[in-house]
C-alpha cells in the first residue's frame, strides 16, 4: 500500500506548534476493498469509493491552530470511520513559511490549506500541485460561488476548493451604546461616513482601530482600503488593481487609500489616537468597544473569536455587527476571504478527502464543530447549524453578496502584498503620504 513519504514531513510537524493531529480508527477488514484477482474495471471503481482508503493516512497542514485547528480535526471524524482513511492535520501559524519549505524540500503535506489563493495559483503554475477530478470539480462547481472557483482555477485546470470563508465587509458595534445615543445602523455607504462626523461632533470617538500583527503588521488596514476602493470605484477597478493592470499608485486607488487614511487621521475619530494605530495588535483593537471607549470597529466575522468568552454576541447582545453598506450602483457588493485547499498528491485516497472538503456534508460538519469565527463558503449548508443568530446573519449576508471579491492583498501575496502593509504603516505614522507610499507599491511589483 503506498503511503506517503514522511522523514521530510515528519520534519515540518516539528516546527509546527500548537500541533493539532487526528488519528480515525481504521474502517473493519471487511470493507477494505480486498476483491479476488480479476475483478472488473466497474468493481475495482466501486471499492476505490467505498472501501479502498482503510489503512491509508492523509497529511494535512494549514494556518489553522488551537481552538480552529481542532474544529476543522472534528469535522473529519465521521469521514473517517466511516472511509478507513486517517486525517494527519499539523496546524501553524507560520504557514506561509512552513509549506515553502515542504515544497522546496521535496516532501510536501498531501493536502495544504492556503490562506492566500496566489500562492496556490504559483505552486500550480510551477507544477506542485495536482489538478481535482472530475467527481471532485464536479462537487466544488455545485457547492461553490463560481467567482471563488476561479481563484483556484490556472490554465482551465481546478485545483483547488473553497474551504472556509472571512466575511470582511463588517463593522462591529455596541447595540446598547448606539441606541443610548441616538444613532442608528447605517444604510448607504455616505451614511456611515456621516455617522462617523456626527460622532466626533458629539464628543464621541467612532472608531477603535488596531493594525499591530507581527511581521504581517499593516495587514488590517488594507481591508479598510479594499473596502473603500470597492465602494468608490467598484469591482472593475478593483479587479484592475489586483492583476497589475492598473498601477498601484492610480488615482482612483490613491483616492480610496486618502480617503481611510483622512477618516483615522481626524481630529477625535480613533481611540487612543493615530500615533497608536500602528502598534496596537488587531486581536485586541476592538475590545475598548465593550468599555465604550469606541462606537465602531471594521473587522470580518474572525473577529467574534476575539471578544472575550463571556461576551453575548447578536442583535441583543453586548456586542453586534453590521454590513458595511456599498455603493449605490453595487449595494451588496463584498469584501470577503478565506482558505483554499489543495493537494500535491494524487493518490485516491487524497482526492476522496478532496471531494470531501468540497462536499455539503464536510460544511455541515465544520459549522457544527465550529469556534465563534467560522463561516462556510458551501452555498448549500444547513445554515441553521449555527448556534448564534449573529453567525446565522453572517452566512446570509456572504450568500447574498454581489459582487463577492476576495481579499486583493493575499491575491497579490509576496513582496507586493508585504510592501502594501509596510506602506499602511508608514502612512498611520505620518511617515509618507498615500500617494508616496502607493507608489512604493508599485515599485515592489517584480518587472
Amino acid at each position: 500500500m503506498t503511503r506517503h513519504r514522511s522523514r521530510g514531513w515528519h520534519w515540518l510537524v516539528a516546527l509546527c506548534l500548537p500541533l493539532i493531529m487526528v488519528a480515525a480508527a481504521c474502517a473493519d477488514d471487511d470493507d477494505d476493498g480486498g476483491g479476488a484477482e480479476g475483478d472488473g474495471e466497474e468493481e475495482a471503481a466501486e471499492e476505490i469509493e467505498v472501501g479502498a482508503g482503510a489503512g491509508t493516512t492523509v497529511t494535512m497542514t494549514g494556518p489553522e491552530v488551537e481552538q480552529e485547528g481542532q474544529a476543522l480535526v472534528d469535522a473529519f471524524a465521521d469521514f473517517s470511520a466511516s472511509t478507513g482513511i486517517e486525517i494527519q492535520y499539523a496546524g501553524t501559524r507560520d504557514f506561509e513559511a512552513q509549506i515553502g519549505v515542504a515544497v522546496d524540500g521535496g516532501d510536501p503535506p498531501d493536502i495544504a490549506m492556503f490562506p492566500q489563493p496566489g500562492r496556490l495559483q504559483t505552486f500550480a503554475e510551477e507544477g506542485s500541485l495536482v489538478p481535482l477530478n472530475a467527481d471532485v470539480a464536479a462537487e466544488v462547481q455545485a457547492n461553490m460561488d463560481p467567482q471563488l472557483v476561479e481563484l483556484a482555477t490556472v490554465d482551465g485546470q481546478l485545483f483547488g476548493i473553497p474551504a472556509k470563508a472571512d466575511l470582511k465587509s463588517l463593522v462591529w458595534y455596541s447595540p446598547q451604546a448606539f441606541t443610548d445615543a441616538g444613532y442608528a445602523v447605517p444604510t448607504t455607504f455616505d451614511e456611515f461616513l456621516a455617522l462617523s462626523d456626527q460622532m466626533i461632533a458629539d464628543g464621541n470617538t467612532p472608531f477603535c482601530v488596531g493594525i499591530e500583527s507581527g511581521e504581517a503588521t499593516g495587514w488590517p488596514m488594507t481591508d479598510w482600503i479594499e473596502d473603500f476602493l470597492l465602494r468608490m470605484s467598484g469591482p472593475e477597478v478593483f479587479e484592475q488593481y489586483v492583476a497589475h493592470e492598473i498601477p498601484s499608485d492610480d488615482p482612483q486607488v490613491v483616492a480610496a487609500a486618502q480617503a481611510v487614511a483622512d477618516l483615522f487621521l481626524a481630529e477625535g475619530a480613533v481611540f487612543g489616537g493615530p500615533e497608536n494605530i500602528a502598534a496596537t495588535p488587531f486581536a485586541d483593537a476592538g475590545l475598548p468597544l465593550l468599555e465604550g471607549d469606541c462606537f465602531m470597529h471594521h473587522q470580518g466575522n474572525f473577529y467574534g473569536a476575539n471578544w472575550p468568552e463571556e461576551t453575548t454576541q447578536g442583535p441583543d447582545g453586548e456586542v453586534n455587527a453590521f454590513y458595511l453598506p456599498g455603493s449605490t450602483e453595487y449595494p451588496t457588493i463584498t469584501l470577503t476571504g478565506g482558505i483554499y485547499a489543495a493537494a500535491f498528491n494524487d493518490r485516491a485516497e487524497v482526492q476522496q478527502v478532496m471531494q470531501f472538503i468540497a462536499s455539503e456534508e464536510f460544511a455541515n460538519a465544520r459549522v457544527e464543530n465550529q469556534t465563534g469565527g467560522f463561516l462556510s463558503p458551501n452555498k448549500n449548508q444547513d445554515v441553521s447549524l449555527y448556534e448564534q443568530a449573529i453567525q446565522q446573519t453572517f452566512a446570509q449576508i456572504l450568500a447574498s453578496g454581489t459582487p463577492l471579491l476576495f481579499d486583493a492583498d493575499d491575491r497579490m501575496g509576496g513582496e507586493v502584498q508585504r510592501a502594501w502593509w509596510t506602506a499602511n504603516v508608514d502612512i498611520v505614522t505620518g511617515a509618507t503620504t498615500p500617494e508616496e507610499g502607493f507608489a512604493e507599491i508599485e515599485a515592489s511589483w517584480p518587472t
